[in-house]
């Protein structure tokens, strides 16, 4: 991760906006990398990684390019399976 971290309400599109905000407020990471950003998932080693474009063709459609791959993601951080592929701490 080498961006500054950005807020997903600077997004200029309403469509994906609503989809970062939804991301982020359950633990993405959203920095400005790339042609506008770039979502790091929760986990420890971020094996899901998605990139934001700043002006899309079709914002609906790139919203929904974005909850897909970010379905790819197997496990919440707090989730005590994470601890077994090292992407969690078990207390």
């Amino acid at each position: 991760m080498v961006g500054r971290e950005i807020a997903a309400a600077d997004h200029p599109s309403k469509e994906i906006r609503e989809v970062l905000k939804r991301l982020v407020s359950k633990g993405w990471v959203l920095r400005s990398e790339g042609h506008w950003g770039t979502l790091y998932c929760p986990c420890e080693d971020h094996c899901t990684v998605i990139r934001v474009g700043g002006t899309p063709k079709n914002p609906s459609q790139d919203a929904r390019r974005i909850q897909r791959k970010a379905k790819w993601c197997p496990l919440p951080p707090d989730d005590p399976r994470a601890a077994l592929r090292g992407g969690g701490v078990v207390n």
